[in-house]
């Protein structure tokens, strides 16, 4: 299996918080890392955070059988979905998420912006 939980939350997903909602996550092919991901239990779906680090054709196979991990991880934990979430914190909406996900058995693509307001 190439996924592995990881206590430390990655580098590459610093703009998370780190206060217990999520679980980090590497994905491996036994001797490199080519991505990491985070998730979350929100009762209703399994959220899911992903980023690549390598890609190619071993890659995208081994992204199968992570797809099937967390599809497991979702059942075990009673929830019936998983919603893949895009976070950029430069404010760029990037296309090819949908042309990705599908790839992987993910439908209903959306589009979900925010801003934040600071006041203290």
């Amino acid at each position: 299996m190439a996924v592995h939980e990881t206590f430390d939350r990655p580098e590459l997903l610093a703009h998370f918080p780190d206060d217990g909602a999520y679980r980090w996550l590497e994905l491996t092919d036994g001797r490199v890392v080519y991505g990491v991901s985070a998730i979350a239990d929100r009762g209703g779906y399994l959220e899911l955070h992903l980023t690549m680090t390598r890609w190619g054709p071993d890659v995208r196979r081994n992204l199968s059988g992570d797809v099937e991990w967390l599809k497991s991880e979702a059942r075990r934990l009673g929830l019936p979905k998983i919603m893949g979430v895009r976070a950029d914190d430069r404010g760029r909406f990037d296309k090819r998420l949908f042309r990705f996900a599908r790839l992987y058995g993910f439908t209903d693509p959306c589009v979900f912006q925010t801003t934040s307001l600071m006041v203290d």
